[in-house]
């Protein structure tokens, strides 16, 4: 009996899904199309705010390394005095001596 009942449900569910189709693919359009809209803004939406994060990102990476390149540079600059300032050992002996 079981089987029977169950075919006789399939056969009710189908007939009733091919007298209703067109109704309900009419009707979940709209909604579906709104759905479809809304994914696609908050897409957008996360695209948008994914390419602040990386400008911001990319604009203190440059910042950071300006600043190393100063200290790199500031660090380099007394040594060149100081190498500039130190006398010359390796003359060659004068000829008034």
């Amino acid at each position: 009996m079981f089987p029977f009942g169950l075919a006789v449900g399939f056969v009710a569910g189908a007939a009733s899904a091919v007298l209703f189709a067109p109704q309900i693919a009419q009707q979940a359009r709209p909604v579906a199309k709104a759905a479809l809209k809304a994914a696609l803004a908050a897409m957008h939406e996360a695209q948008v705010r994914g390419a602040e994060v990386a400008e911001a990102a990319e604009d203190l990476y440059a910042e950071a390394k300006a600043e190393v390149n100063e200290d790199i540079a500031a660090a380099a600059a007394p040594e060149a005095s100081d190498v500039a300032a130190a006398p010359e050992t390796n003359q060659p002996p004068s000829a008034a001596a």
